[in-house]
């Protein structure tokens, strides 16, 4: 059962509305008197169905109810754009495995230039659920897609630890870890020489996650699970 988000109206009451509402009159047959576990932003509830209305759930607070992150290191994620469904599966993905921020990035060999604000919406509401469904205490941000030079220039200067996923390094990803830990990771094809070379002029230290050959989303899921812990 997911933790659905409420509004908090004072310190007995909330209220769900929207969708959320209906699924819980539709498909989970709720009704009042069944408990429900709900959020707002941070902080747990259980909570008891006080009233039902069309679209909006009313709900009497029983108690405040501890949320948890899966790790301490906040892990900020650089992807470079690729297919938009695999960029969806991705997003649910490290939004579960515990990643702070997602920064959608533009590369050389990106095959995906742009994004549409409805785009940007379907990935918003893709980490709600995600949320919703894993019960994690933060709520990542997704950023606006922006090109690899500025983020590795001016938006990755406040990390801790910088990292690049690559191929031809014996560097391990695992020796390299802190409480602030950034990781850019290539379209598929990679980085390009005279990118990754930039890369590294910025402070970015090349790591690898073994040897095989691993695509894109794959690679990113990857890192996250590693440095999420």
């Amino acid at each position: 059962m997911p933790r659905f988000f409420a509004e908090i109206e004072d310190q007995d009451h909330a209220v769900i509305t929207g969708k959320d509402a209906r699924h819980i009159q539709g498909p989970l047959r709720k009704k009042i008197g069944d408990e429900l576990s709900i959020r707002d932003h941070a902080t747990g509830y259980s909570a008891r169905i006080s009233k039902i209305a069309p679209q909006q759930i009313g709900l009497e607070i029983l108690g405040t109810q501890e949320l948890l992150d899966r790790g301490t290191t906040a892990v900020h994620l650089g992807m470079s754009l690729i297919d938009l469904k695999d960029m969806d599966g991705l997003i649910r993905m490290v939004t579960e495995l515990g990643v702070a921020d997602i920064y959608p990035l533009i590369a050389d060999r990106s095959n995906i230039r742009s994004i549409s604000h409805t785009r940007c919406e379907r990935w918003n509401t893709i980490i709600k659920e995600a949320v919703k469904q894993c019960e994690r205490r933060t709520i990542p941000r997704i950023h606006e897609p922006l090109p690899l030079k500025q983020c590795i220039r001016s938006v990755a200067g406040g990390w801790e630890c910088k990292l690049v996923a690559s191929q031809n390094v014996e560097t391990s990803i695992y020796d390299h870890k802190a409480g602030d830990t950034g990781i850019i990771i290539g379209p598929e094809g990679g980085f390009s020489s005279l990118e990754m070379d930039d890369i590294v002029s910025c402070g970015f230290t090349p790591v690898s996650m073994g040897s095989t050959v691993m695509r894109s989303v794959t690679a990113a899921v990857t890192a996250v699970g590693i440095l999420g812990m």
